[in-house]
């Protein structure tokens, strides 16, 4: 390139706009080192540190610390009082451990970065297309896993699969189906019905979805209510079990295969942001599972952010994140279509217009 080129606003506009993305790049890794290593945590809530006491604390190299901390600094992240000295800012602060930013970084960093490093390798061999084939995802490539599907990957790496469920727990209280659902139907039906299941949370990992309904909706009862779920997530949910879950059941199992007694003919099969996990043919086949449990009043939720005209950046982004896992984020008419291969009608469709997502009504034909 010449030096006339360089020179040339439109070039030069153009490589500020590339450099932007290599910045994001080098900002999100840090963030993630730093979170994995505590050091937010260490640093100190209303007071600076010097970055030689802090380092100290860390464990770490000093010029490292020092290295890392001056692009933070210069992105407003953290803030320098003084020269070799460190303080958060509210940009910070949110960085630390249990918080959910944290956890974001995290599972974008796990969850998308890596695989998408993999992308090249992905498409050398299946050529520039969705995966056809649960056990063929760009996911199995970052893991050293290329022939596992994303639960099998997750069985094979029980930390990959603690950030996993985590990150699943963290985004219950996110989608809240209050306002948007209206559960009082039920109370015809319960005085009639029994020790019949109440509600049953497919693939409901931590069971806070299913607690935010208990607690929004109290006539229903919590001991008839079941979270159903891999083991490993099961076991996972048992050992952090939230104080508003004690009485419901907790079942493991798979949902390819036919489901337990204990949770036929509920009135309610809950899938909360799960499906689109999944390959069409893994969606129709769990559908079909819970077709085969439902009683002739059962109703289906299924819960998602679906596809539409002016979808946000964000919500964009994240259809091509579940790319990794070969999962993909679909339309109103997409499910549609599941859903009749395995035997439902759509019933009613529930819309949240402040976050985005919807919950599809689907009852047996």
């Amino acid at each position: 390139m010449t030096p006339q080129a360089l020179s040339s606003p439109n070039v030069h506009q153009a490589l500020q706009s590339a450099s932007a993305h290599f910045l994001n790049l080098v900002e999100i890794g840090i963030l993630k080192t730093f979170i994995d290593f505590k050091v937010f945590d260490l640093i100190p809530d209303e007071d600076d540190i010097s970055i030689s006491e802090l380092a100290a604390r860390v464990g770490c190299e000093e010029p490292l610390l020092e290295r890392f901390s001056n692009y933070l600094v210069a992105v407003q992240i953290l803030d320098s009082p003084a020269t070799g000295r460190l303080t958060h800012t509210a940009r910070s602060l949110v960085y630390r451990s249990g918080e959910i930013p944290a956890g974001f970084i995290v599972h974008v960093y796990t969850f998308f970065l890596r695989p998408m490093a993999c992308w090249s390798a992905y498409f050398e061999k299946n050529g520039l297309a969705e995966p056809k084939e649960a056990h063929s995802i760009p996911l199995g490539i970052a893991t050293g896993h290329p022939d596992l599907d994303l639960y099998g990957i997750l069985d094979a790496e029980p930390n990959l699969a603690k950030l996993f469920n985590r990150a699943q727990a963290g985004s219950a209280g996110i989608h809240s189906l209050k306002g948007v659902y209206d559960f009082n139907w039920m109370h015809g039906v319960l005085g009639q019905s029994g020790e019949r299941p109440v509600i049953v949370d497919m693939g409901g990992g931590s069971g806070l979805a299913l607690r935010d309904i208990l607690v929004d909706n109290a006539f229903i009862p919590s001991e008839r209510c079941f979270v159903f779920d891999l083991p490993q997530a099961i076991n996972e949910t048992k050992s952090v079990l939230n104080e508003g879950l004690h009485s419901v059941q907790l079942i493991s199992g798979t949902m390819f295969d036919t489901l337990p007694q204990s949770v036929m003919g509920a009135l309610v099969y809950q899938f909360r942001r799960v499906l689109s996990d999944f390959l069409d043919d893994a969606i129709a086949e769990a559908l079909k599972r819970v077709r085969e449990a439902c009683a002739s009043d059962s109703r289906v939720l299924v819960v998602e952010e679906l596809l539409h005209r002016n979808q946000s950046t964000f919500s964009i982004a994240q259809d091509i994140s579940v790319f990794n896992f070969g999962g993909k984020r679909r339309s109103e008419d997409a499910f549609t279509k599941l859903a009749t291969q395995a035997g439902f009608n759509v019933n009613a469709l529930f819309e949240d217009p402040a976050t985005g997502f919807s919950v599809i009504e689907l009852v047996p034909t």
